[in-house]
């Protein structure tokens, strides 16, 4: 297996039936793929839980390579064209770009005025935050830890965010009472992957409102102490997210097309592809380092 699905290329050859795309256009790819068109939840339109695969299954970086290497192949209805004046630097962040608006808009239909707290300041938060403000909604939150509050956090209000919070120096719970007049906010996206964080997203949230845990789900799910009285008594909707669906990307290009989502500052560092083992340390270890992009 080639690993690598956040992907931009150059259209080198195609096959003699394909019509979407020809050689020289610069594309990004899908990667739920493998789908098969027929069960429940793909004739509702949700490939990306199709019932015949197993998660991370069906994936064409898994069956036909990914983007770490200088040539793959791909099913042409899983390509999208980028226009011109998206640069492909950025580009790379077209898949989180369209699983955040899968997120905020495809499962958690958020709503302009809605108050939002984003848990995790990393590039997919600073994502969910940019979408969440193309949208109309706020007063948004993003929270953090110590570390991330020179960089990320800097970034998060340079991005829109009404309020930062380092949850080592501040109580989140604390924060949202009082913006709220202890209602709670509209809407949390849980996207740390650490217990604590889910574990508070059933406290701030209000009395009706929606929870999305999406954090850290891929790499086989986080263990929290979950009190359920609070979601049965507070009537909360709460989602788990994975992947996208085709409107994703469509939305998620059109939002950088008219320059709702900023994506450059969030790929702070690049690497040639022979150096990705660097690329990978300085990702694992450094708060300024949000995406890195390995170029062939």
């Amino acid at each position: 297996m080639v690993a690598g699905h956040e992907i931009v290329s150059v259209v080198r050859a195609v096959g003699e039936d394909v019509i979407k795309v020809r050689p020289g256009d610069r594309v990004v790819h899908e990667i739920v793929t493998f789908y098969c068109g027929t069960c429940p939840a793909c004739l509702e339109g949700r490939f990306n839980i199709c019932n015949t695969i197993q998660p991370m299954q069906g994936r064409a970086h898994y069956v036909t390579g990914g983007g770490f290497a200088r040539f793959t192949m791909w099913p042409e209805n899983q390509l999208h064209l980028l226009p011109d004046g998206i640069g492909s630097k950025e580009a790379v962040l077209m898949e989180p770009t369209a699983g955040s608006v899968h997120s905020i808009i495809s499962r958690m239909g958020v709503r302009a005025g809605e108050s939002v707290a984003i848990l995790g300041p990393g590039a997919r938060g600073l994502l969910l935050l940019q979408v969440c403000r193309a949208i109309g909604a706020g007063p948004i939150i993003v929270t953090g830890l110590g570390r991330d509050e020179p960089f990320r956090l800097a970034m998060a209000m340079d991005l829109g965010a009404d309020r930062v919070v380092n949850v080592e120096r501040e109580d989140i719970r604390e924060v949202v009472a009082n913006m709220t007049r202890e209602i709670g906010v509209d809407v949390v996206l849980e996207n740390s992957g650490s217990p604590e964080p889910i574990e508070e997203s059933l406290d701030i949230v209000r009395k009706g409102g929606k929870v999305l845990w999406a954090g850290g789900g891929i790499r086989g799910g986080v263990t929290a102490s979950i009190d359920t009285y609070k979601i049965i008594v507070k009537e909360l909707d709460l989602k788990g997210e994975i992947s996208q669906i085709p409107y994703d990307w469509r939305t998620a290009i059109h939002l950088r097309k008219t320059r709702k989502v900023k994506l450059e500052p969030l790929v702070t560092h690049v690497f040639p592809l022979d150096r990705w083992e660097e690329g990978f340390t300085l990702a694992a270890t450094s708060s300024e380092c949000l995406r890195v992009a390995l170029q062939p």
